[in-house]
C-alpha cells in the first residue's frame, strides 16, 4: 500500500482547530503556508504522517465552495508517491478522472494531484511527491534527524559524499556542512575554514557562541531559534539552504 502522506482537514479559522489539536494530540504550532493559485493557506502538523489544515484565502476558491457546502470537516486524504507524473498516467490508465490537466505545485514543497471524488466513492484523493530530497550524513543529532527524515526530504547516507548535518567537528563535508548546536564548543579552535557552504545553527541561549563561530568563518550563514521551536523550525531554514546551493 501506498504511503499516506497526509490527510487534509478544511476549517474557517485555523487557529480555533490549531487550539485543538494542541489539546487533542500535543501539536506545535505550524507555519502557515499560502498557495496563491489555489487560494488557500496551508498548515502541516506531525511528524510522520501529517494532518494538512487549509483555510480558504480566496472567496472564489474550490475549497470555500466545499466549505460554503459541506461545512468543515475531514476533506481529502494524499498518498505519498516517488514519480507523480508516472502514477498521473497509471491513475488515467486506470479510468479515474484527475481534476487538473497535470501534476501541479502545491504546499510544503509538493507536487500534487486530486482525482474526481466521484470515481473514488465520494473521497477525495490527492498523490503527492516531494520535489526535492537530499542525501544527508547525520552525525551525533539524533533528535534533528528524526524530524528531517519524517518529513521525507530526507535521503540517510553512509559516505560524506553529500550533505552533512553535524553536532560535532567540521572534518567530514560533502557539499555543505550544517552545524548543529555545537558552537559554544567549536569557537576559539583553531579549525580550518570549509570549503563549502556553512550553515551554523544555534539555540537563542548560545547565540553569542553562534556569533563569535561565524568571525572564524566569514562566509558562515547562521540561524539562531529559541530551543522551544528550534527543531520545528529549523529543518525548513535548512531545506531553503540546500536549495540555495542546488539553484547557486
Amino acid at each position: 500500500m501506498l504511503t499516506i502522506d497526509h490527510i487534509g482537514i478544511a476549517v474557517n479559522d485555523a487557529e480555533v482547530i490549531e487550539r485543538v489539536l494542541n489539546k487533542l494530540a500535543e501539536c506545535a504550532p505550524a507555519v502557515p503556508e499560502n498557495i496563491i493559485q489555489q487560494g488557500v493557506r496551508a498548515r502541516f502538523y506531525g511528524d510522520e504522517t501529517h494532518i494538512e489544515v487549509l483555510e480558504s484565502i480566496d472567496h472564489t476558491s474550490d475549497l470555500k465552495r466545499s466549505l460554503d457546502k459541506r461545512g468543515p470537516g475531514l476533506h481529502h486524504i494524499a498518498f505519498r508517491v516517488n514519480n507523480i507524473q508516472l502514477q498521473f498516467h497509471k491513475m488515467c490508465n486506470e479510468g479515474f478522472i484527475p481534476l487538473t490537466d497535470s501534476p501541479v505545485f502545491g504546499a510544503n514543497g509538493k507536487r500534487i494531484f486530486f482525482l474526481d471524488p466521484r470515481d473514488t466513492g465520494g473521497i477525495l484523493v490527492e498523490f503527492c511527491q516531494l520535489m526535492n530530497q537530499y542525501t544527508v550524513l547525520f552525525d551525533q543529532c539524533d533528535e534533528l534527524e528524526k524530524t528531517m527524515l519524517s518529513s521525507g526530504r530526507c535521503i540517510t547516507s553512509g559516505s560524506d559524499s553529500e550533505h552533512v548535518v553535524t553536532s560535532q567537528g567540521v572534518s567530514s563535508i560533502g557539499r555543505s556542512v550544517v552545524i548543529h548546536n555545537a558552537s559554544k564548543r567549536l569557537v576559539g579552535q583553531e579549525l580550518q575554514s570549509p570549503s563549502v557552504p556553512i550553515l551554523i545553527s544555534e539555540v537563542s541561549t548560545q547565540s553569542t557562541h553562534a556569533y563569535q563561530l561565524q568571525c572564524q568563518w566569514p562566509d558562515a550563514q547562521v540561524v539562531v531559534l529559541p530551543v522551544s521551536i528550534q527543531h520545528k523550525c529549523l529543518p525548513a531554514v535548512i531545506f531553503d539552504f540546500w536549495e540555495s546551493i542546488d539553484h547557486g
